[in-house]
């Protein structure tokens, strides 16, 4: 009987793995589908690269402000950090969700005048709704995750491993690198020089810091 029972189990471990892997590659196509329709990737994409560089040079500016005023509590830095963190990813959730639903409203309203039907109810109105929910929160997560990452040098510091110089010095690089994969990135999708992409993207986050820093100065 204990025989039977184990072997039981072995069999129902593949059809649950085989279930699940169904629904993955379901969830996955719908995901194919529904940005063909929407054109979600390429608004996706705008959104996530606009928010996560405008995000980053905020955060640049705080990091170079707490260093001016010689700030060496890294608790306060990690508190100031996620709380912008914070922020930055409920305003560009809920911001663009907002934008991006009115502006495929208004399309699919278009659409119906042309076609004369309801189209809430379509594959392509269902698409437009699903594909706002999903650039927002992309538009969201991702520059939240990116200014998260920048937290961890000064979480090291206050376990004592880091001393608060280094702590300023690796976030001040973490940034500026990321800011670099931004534009290679970019340079990428244009077919363009990524090198030059990303040190342009990396030149903004130097002028904010000679800025800080000639204000500190004065």
């Amino acid at each position: 009987m204990k025989e039977d029972s184990e072997e039981g189990e072995k069999r129902k471990l593949p059809s649950l793995i085989s279930y699940l892997m169904g629904k993955i590659n379901d969830i996955i196509e719908s995901i194919r589908v529904v940005s063909k329709i929407s054109e979600m990737e390429e608004v996706a994409r705008r959104y996530v690269v606009t928010n996560s560089f405008d995000s980053l040079l905020m955060i640049l500016g705080v990091l170079m402000g707490s260093f001016i005023s010689g700030l060496d509590n890294p608790s306060i830095i990690i508190n100031t950090i996620l709380g912008g963190a914070i922020a930055v990813l409920i305003s560009g959730t809920v911001g663009t969700y907002l934008t991006e639903r009115a502006e495929r409203t208004s399309r699919i309203k278009e659409l119906e005048v042309a076609v004369f039907m309801d189209l809430d109810k379509t594959l392509i109105g269902k698409a437009e709704n699903l594909s706002a929910i999903m650039v927002a929160i992309a538009s969201g997560l991702v520059p939240f995750l990116a200014i998260i990452s920048l937290i961890m040098p000064f979480y090291l510091s206050a376990r004592g491993i880091l001393n608060m110089i280094e702590s300023y010095i690796i976030s001040l690089g973490e940034t500026l690198s990321i800011l670099f994969l931004m534009g290679a990135f970019l340079g990428s999708l244009s077919g363009e020089n990524k090198l030059l992409y990303g040190l342009f993207l990396v030149g903004m986050g130097v002028v904010i810091v000679l800025i800080m820093l000639w204000l500190g100065v004065k």
